[in-house]
């Protein structure tokens, strides 16, 4: 109270006022007394019901945060706040309205409205808000209409609008200019079905990231979809009801991440652009002609696919991939979450390696099996688990049933019947050149181990493809390096070397699949 109070007296060079998580707070105090204020924290203040009003003719509040304020119904209208760069209503969830901006805010370049009650998103956004950088709208689920269009907004570069489950009404003449910089867009998941709604966006050129899982999109809709998106990197369609892919996919030459799954009537994938480095099929319930990869894939690391797809020849995706550039110096990722495949020699939880002469040169790197048919390892790899690949140095053994193995391609799928919502299967490919790098890395090792915990595995030798060392060959390889794509998480690889010493290594094999990809950029 005493703090309170103090706060409503004049305090003419105070800038900062934190009052975050003050829980018995109503109210928030009289600003006038607060001319040099720039930024407001009032985070987590749940029952916080009141804006005084002097904050709508603030000149001088730069930041905002009113984050996790769930008792807030009303905020006053804006009229003088010029300098506000920032506003957080965050998880507000009984604003059901936007405060009502009556003049320009041209310095206001995030909008945070994740969670929020809002009704409405008004046309005074677009028309005041011209410098506006990112507008999050995730999860509004009261959100129904858009008001306006946002071709002022040519600074604009995220909107987020997952989760927005009664959004229906957007403006005719489109929300978009062609000649914004929108690189991230997510999903509308009520979208009316046809391609009428899909012209409504108007979709710039410089969008990079694009969300359309469960946008009910059908055949139709597919050809517009991909028009002149020549920066795209990422795309989602998932949970879509088209059966095939209009040929212009092959024509993004940036895309990097395709997610099909849940598409169940996909019949068959397009042809690929060669820059792609992961694609996503999971639970394509139709597909049944995916064959070996095509040669110019050469970038392409991480693929998950439903085993049935393949035709039984599993043999010649893997070795398809294994003929990629991006195996020279990192890691490849293949899993299949419908079917178990049998590959013999298999050994729980350890798997002994004894290597042969000279295995650092004529050899590329590891090919790990993993197999599963319960339910850890299918909890894993659907829900983005951790498992751990340790590699161990072995001294002083004799392993005479452990003979090294060199990978063949035979591959073969288990048809024994049973539940398959949790039968998985997985293989990874370590490279050596991701290894030299580390303490582990010895030309000496004569039988190493590997092993993951709960899980059934297999190791074998992978022929390198420059076993003649030309260094020519080996310079090409360095000038494409660049092109190897792994983004999926800004905050955690696929593969990670986590712990490393002369006699082991820990390698963190990660399995969430785009998950980060669409949040703020």
């Amino acid at each position: 109270m005493h703090v309170f109070y103090c706060i409503q007296q004049h305090l003419p060079n105070l800038k900062v006022l934190n009052l975050s998580n003050s829980r018995y707070l109503v109210s928030t105090p009289d600003l006038d007394g607060l001319p040099c204020l720039e930024r407001m924290i009032l985070h987590g203040c749940w029952n916080l019901k009141e804006i005084h009003s002097s904050i709508r003719y603030h000149e001088g509040l730069v930041f905002l945060d009113m984050g996790i304020c769930s008792s807030l119904e009303i905020f006053p209208p804006i009229i003088r706040m010029k300098k506000l760069e920032t506003l957080i209503l965050y998880n507000c969830s009984k604003l059901f309205k936007l405060p009502e901006i009556q003049n320009n805010m041209d310095n206001l370049v995030e909008l945070d409205l994740h969670g929020s009650g809002v009704e409405v998103v008004p046309s005074s956004i677009g028309q005041y808000c011209t410098n506006l950088v990112s507008l999050d709208l995730t999860r509004c689920r009261h959100l129904e209409s858009i008001e306006g269009n946002f071709h002022r907004l040519k600074c604009l570069k995220g909107i987020y609008l997952h989760g927005c489950r009664r959004l229906k009404n957007i403006p005719v003449e489109g929300l978009f200019d062609v000649r914004c910089c929108l690189q991230v867009l997510t999903s509308f998941s009520n979208l009316h079905r046809g391609m009428v709604s899909l012209k409504l966006f108007g979709f710039s050129s410089s969008l990079r990231r694009l969300n359309l899982n469960g946008c009910h999109l059908v055949d139709r809709d597919m050809s517009f979809v991909f028009c002149e998106l020549s920066n795209l990197e990422v795309l989602d369609l998932g949970s879509n009801g088209f059966s095939r892919l209009h040929s212009s996919l092959s024509q993004l030459p940036r895309l990097k991440f395709l997610n099909l799954s849940y598409c169940k009537k996909l019949v068959e994938l397009p042809d690929l652009p060669s820059s792609i480095a992961v694609l996503i099929a999971n639970r394509c319930d139709s597909l049944k002609v995916v064959r070996e990869l095509p040669a110019n894939l050469k970038w392409l690391w991480k693929v998950s696919l439903p085993v049935k797809s393949i035709l039984g020849d599993v043999k010649r995706l893997v070795l398809s991939m294994l003929q990629g550039d991006a195996i020279q110096d990192y890691f490849t990722s293949l899993d299949f979450l419908d079917k178990c495949i049998s590959m013999r020699g298999c050994e729980k939880e350890t798997f002994m390696l004894q290597l042969p002469w000279n295995w650092h040169n004529d050899f590329g790197g590891f090919l790990i099996y993993i197999d599963g048919d319960g339910y850890d390892l299918y909890t894993w790899m659907v829900h983005g688990q951790e498992h751990l690949i340790r590699i161990d140095d072995v001294k002083g053994m004799d392993y005479e049933n452990n003979a090294f193995e060199a990978f063949d391609g035979n591959v073969e799928i288990d048809e024994d019947e049973g539940d398959e919502s949790e039968m998985a299967s997985a293989m990874c490919y370590i490279s050596f050149s991701s290894l030299r790098h580390t303490s582990w890395w010895n030309s000496r090792h004569t039988t190493i181990s590997f092993s993951i915990k709960g899980i059934c595995l297999k190791v074998e030798l992978v022929p390198s493809r420059n076993q003649d060392g030309s260094s020519i060959e080996r310079a090409k390889d360095a000038t494409h390096r660049s092109e190897f794509w792994d983004e999926e998480s800004p905050h955690r690889k696929t593969f990670q070397i986590i712990r490393d010493s002369r006699s082991s290594i820990d390698i963190s094999w990660f399995h969430r699949q785009g998950g980060d990809m669409f949040r703020q950029i």
